[in-house]
């Protein structure tokens, strides 16, 4: 039995060939039209996921700002609980807790070390160990059930790529918007997504009805997920 979840959009920026980000090093892709769009996405969701390889990399806020909304909640997956203590996420507000919304990170099961457990939630986070995944990392259906328990309907997964990958393998995006910079970064850049199978037309997955937007000089493609049967 399916367990009970949020509806998920994927947002990301990527380049012409595919590439969201350099080896170990952000690569600033979106326009700032690009930039108003992605938080007017996190303003109509209930919360935004990213991987731990996201917080070491990019250091996000994962923050509204620039337009009228609701803080949403910030959700890392983080199988160790390896956020780094100096993450911006987790300094603190005047009132001594993380500066925007709640801040929830997920573990896996008999990866997740107490002392670590313990240091987080010290920051103001809530810290969820769910059972691991067959790569010994965090359930995305047990970590979504989570979500949905705490009122999350809506969910807003902006990266990385190994987190995008992982929930198109698994089947649980629902929505897909993202923003394309007329740029090759090469093969040796970080994909957006990864293998979705062994065999790779068989596994294709499209976007139903696409929409197009200009962004600046980039483009914004948006459409409902639609895996093969």
């Amino acid at each position: 039995m399916s367990l009970p979840r949020p509806r998920v959009t994927l947002h990301f920026a990527q380049t012409l060939d595919g590439r969201i980000a350099a080896q170990d090093q952000r690569v600033m892709l979106s326009t700032p039209a690009g930039m108003v769009c992605a938080h007017r996405a996190r303003a109509e969701h209930d919360a935004v996921l990213v991987g731990i390889r996201t917080v070491v990399i990019d250091d996000p806020l994962l923050t509204l700002r620039g337009c009228e909304g609701r803080q949403p909640t910030r959700v890392v997956l983080a199988s160790a609980l390896g956020v780094p203590e100096g993450a911006r996420l987790l300094q603190p507000s005047g009132s001594g807790q993380p500066s925007g919304g709640r801040v929830v990170v997920f573990g896996a099961a008999g990866r997740a070390p107490h002392a670590a457990r313990a240091r987080l939630e010290e920051r103001g986070a809530e810290v969820v160990v769910v059972p691991a995944d067959d790569q010994g990392l965090v359930s995305l259906p047990h970590a979504l059930a989570e979500l949905h328990a705490r009122g999350v309907r809506r969910l807003l997964v902006e990266g990385g790529g190994a987190v995008l990958t992982s929930f198109l393998r698994a089947r649980l995006a629902d929505r897909a918007e993202v923003e394309i910079a007329p740029r090759f970064l090469g093969d040796t850049a970080i994909p957006a997504v990864g293998a979705l199978g062994e065999a790779p037309l068989a596994s294709a997955i499209d976007l139903r009805e696409p929409a197009v937007e200009l962004l600046g000089g980039n483009v914004l493609l948006r459409g409902e997920v639609r895996y093969p049967d």
